[in-house]
């Protein structure tokens, strides 16, 4: 099967479009755009210059990718989006080229990305992610893989969301949320894990429960952070365990306190001020 182009569409000789690819009304292709087979574009869709699209991704209408960060740094140099396979752009999301010259914005595979959502310069997403409406994903930030962002989370530059975590709807994600945990709130902090996700993700029971004794051991134990640490990788030495630890030792901006401890902190002191340690 060949390419279907709409009459009113634009798209330049020099973009390469694989075979089966659909472009809808009104959309435009430039240049340097490189689509690969199966994917579907709806009607009012633009894809800008220094953009790759893997195969069979979907994206509705109004979407954009590939446009000029939104970064005052920015002065016109070669940077790139660079996209996987089978992801959905749902209407009016948009996606921008990094920053830094040669630099990339990555969106990996099978991601779900809702209405209105925005991810930023030099993002880093990884695959089977779940972004809901009108979420703002900052400058470099990374979000690993199975995430679910609920709807309206605003995402601070440079922070990282772990695997399988879930933000509630309307939190401000501004320090770093460990992989398995669930957080919330407009100052963030985690409310236990992701139970829900874990199980969809086809964690088993076994590996659940050492989660469970790992949360309570960093966030409920009283220890601080690194002996917390210390102490998980001696007790628990399962795969989850070691991921969860690994992401902490590498945060640059602190990790969400636990939702008890906002909550003591603020009756003592009169706010709820999270912190860059549990």
């Amino acid at each position: 099967m060949g390419i279907e182009v709409a009459s009113t569409a634009i798209v330049s000789p020099k973009a390469r479009i694989a075979e089966n690819v659909v472009i809808g009304p009104f959309s435009i292709i430039e240049d340097e755009v490189e689509i690969g087979a199966g994917t579907r574009l709806d009607s009012h869709v633009v894809i800008k210059n220094y953009t790759t699209l893997g195969k069979d991704n979907h994206l509705h209408m109004g979407v954009m990718l590939g446009s000029d960060p939104e970064d005052k740094h920015f002065t016109g140099e070669r940077s790139y989006l660079k996209i996987g396979d089978r992801n959905a752009f749902r209407e009016y999301s948009s996606a921008s080229r990094g920053t830094p010259p040669e630099s990339a914005t990555v969106i990996e595979n099978d991601n779900y990305i809702m209405i209105g959502t925005h991810v930023a310069h030099n993002c880093q997403l990884g695959s089977g992610i779940v972004i809901c409406n009108f979420c703002s994903l900052g400058g470099h930030v990374e979000v690993e893989d199975g995430a679910f962002l609920s709807a309206s989370v605003l995402v601070h530059q440079f922070s990282k969301i772990g695997r399988l975590a879930m933000i509630s709807g309307n939190t401000r994600v501004n320090l770093d949320v460990p992989p398995f945990v669930l957080a919330s709130d407009f100052n963030i902090a985690a409310h236990g894990l992701n139970l829900v996700g874990l199980r969809r993700a086809g964690i088993s029971k076994e590996a659940i429960s050492k989660l469970k004794e790992a949360y309570q051991i960093l966030y409920r134990s009283k220890l601080p952070l690194h002996p917390a640490l210390e102490r998980i990788e001696k007790e628990i030495p399962t795969e989850e365990a070691r991921q969860l630890v690994a992401f902490i030792r590498g945060s640059k901006r602190g990790i969400c306190r636990d939702a008890r401890g906002v909550r003591q902190r603020g009756a003592t002191h009169g706010n709820a001020e999270s912190e860059g340690s549990p």
